[in-house]
């Protein structure tokens, strides 16, 4: 299923330039700021907010980029939302954010007076949904609604957020015209129900079903299920973001699916040295448990010399490191079909590469980056078995290290931990003091984390199955 997975952990990767060293990405030139331009802003990945997007599965199936502190800019002048969706444009494509589309879509934020940038023409428009945002001195006109025609007769698509449209829409009959030309409309979860989400639902649906509908900023399971469970919209929401993933009530321990607490008994027994004999009685208990962790170890990513058939030949010829990390994998995909499970291993995955990557940029020694793959392997553990953290990873006797980052936040692997944390939440104040802390180049600390995108994504494609 996963290329090369753990193969690699602890060692540099060759092909990976430093920041000044040929073959680096470059950063985005500046444009020439306007007479009343907003102040210039680093052209780095940093400048470009990004979040996942979830299908209702539950699964990662787009990232949606836009300009950070977006809700400033509403009041900005037309000329100032041009400047800001040119610099991130730019940014997307001198990153070469393109990497993350090969599984994926992506949407990307721009203002209706942008539409004539023929920069977009070099956005795959398969992979592309442009989200429109109106400034707050351009209403939409005959004009912008046959731009739109002329992008979408070459294959692009949009998305709009009907309720910041309100305000900017010369007619009602222009706001039809508009709102029938989208593919997407986007629900905000955040706004106030009375003045968005009931007219929202209430009315949009039934004057242009052929939309699908994107729910943003969905903070809890609970709402989730108002989205994917409620009879009428869950057949027209497709896209959900938030903070949902990770949100969850602790289940009563009788809940915890059996096949996880096995493996993570096996893990425990591997961490205390136990023989093989006893390993191999535990999943003599669960003959599926064993099936498919044969199948990650025999497949040619491994280059073993021959097939192992069972766990102690497994021990001998990988090694008990080896196998923990293996079970590792394991335990996040117990269940194929679980969406959300693969969706959490995704993350940690980017966690995990991410602060190893960090850790051999600044220097540390190979058993330290191993240990911070760990940390950032397990930080989600809590979501992913919907248990404490600390009774999730009470099993696993892990070094200390790992266990004081990631259950009080504390040691020399803490920091890294929170990097991560605050690229996938975009505080890019937070992200910038921490890279200081760490003594890392805030642009090396961007390629890192696109590289560490592309990589998770990577290990868990479709193609690799």
């Amino acid at each position: 299923m996963l290329k090369s997975l753990f193969g690699g952990l602890g060692k540099g990767n060759k092909d990976e330039p430093a920041a000044n060293e040929p073959g680096a990405v470059p950063a985005a030139p500046a444009p020439e700021p306007a007479a009343d331009a907003a102040p210039v802003l680093p052209p780095t990945f940093g400048f470009v907010m990004h979040q996942a997007v979830h299908d209702n599965q539950q699964r990662v199936v787009a990232y949606e980029f836009m300009v950070r502190d977006a809700l400033r800019r509403k009041e900005s002048s037309a000329s100032q939302w041009v400047q800001f969706d040119h610099l991130m444009i730019s940014t997307l494509i001198n990153m070469d954010v393109f990497r993350l589309l090969a599984f994926r879509r992506a949407l990307v934020h721009i203002s209706t007076t942008s539409l004539n940038d023929p920069a977009l023409e070099g956005f795959p428009a398969d992979r592309v949904f442009f989200v429109l945002n109106p400034p707050s001195d351009e209403p939409v006109t005959e004009a912008i609604i046959a731009e739109i025609d002329r992008h979408k007769a070459q294959g692009r698509r949009f998305a709009l957020e009907p309720a910041l449209f309100g305000h900017h829409v010369a007619s009602e009959l222009l706001q039809d015209e508009l709102l029938s030309r989208m593919d997407i409309l986007v629900l905000d979860f955040a706004a106030a129900v009375d003045d968005v989400l009931a007219p929202f639902l209430d009315q949009l649906p039934g004057k242009y079903p052929a939309a699908r509908w994107y729910a943003r900023n969905i903070g809890s399971a609970e709402e989730f299920d108002v989205c994917v469970k409620t009879p009428g919209a869950a057949k027209r929401f497709a896209l959900y973001q938030g903070s949902f993933l990770t949100n969850f009530h602790p289940l009563p321990a009788a809940q915890v699916d059996a096949s996880q607490m096995r493996i993570m008994e096996i893990m425990r027994l591997l961490r205390a040295g136990a023989d093989g004999n006893e390993i191999d009685a535990q999943f003599k208990l669960d003959s599926l448990l064993l099936f498919k962790l044969l199948r990650f170890i025999n497949s040619p990513m491994n280059g073993l010399s021959r097939k192992v058939m069972t766990i102690q030949e497994s021990l001998m010829l990988i090694g008990r490191d080896s196998l923990f990390k293996w079970l590792t994998l394991l335990l996040f995909t117990t269940r194929k079909d679980d969406g959300r499970s693969i969706a959490l291993m995704e993350r940690c995955l980017f966690r995990a590469h991410f602060m190893q990557k960090l850790g051999e940029l600044g220097g540390n020694h190979k058993l330290e980056c191993e240990h911070l793959f760990l940390t950032g392997m397990f930080s989600l553990l809590d979501a992913l078995m919907q248990v404490k953290l600390a009774d999730a990873l009470e099993p696993l006797e892990l070094p200390p290290t790992v266990k004081d980052a990631l259950l009080n936040q504390r040691g020399l692997f803490a920091p890294y931990l929170a990097l991560a944390m605050a690229e996938e939440q975009d505080n890019i104040e937070r992200v910038t003091t921490l890279a200081r802390m760490l003594k890392l180049e805030p642009a090396a600390v961007n390629r890192i984390h696109l590289d560490a995108m592309v990589w998770a994504q990577e290990m868990l494609a479709p193609a690799s199955e």
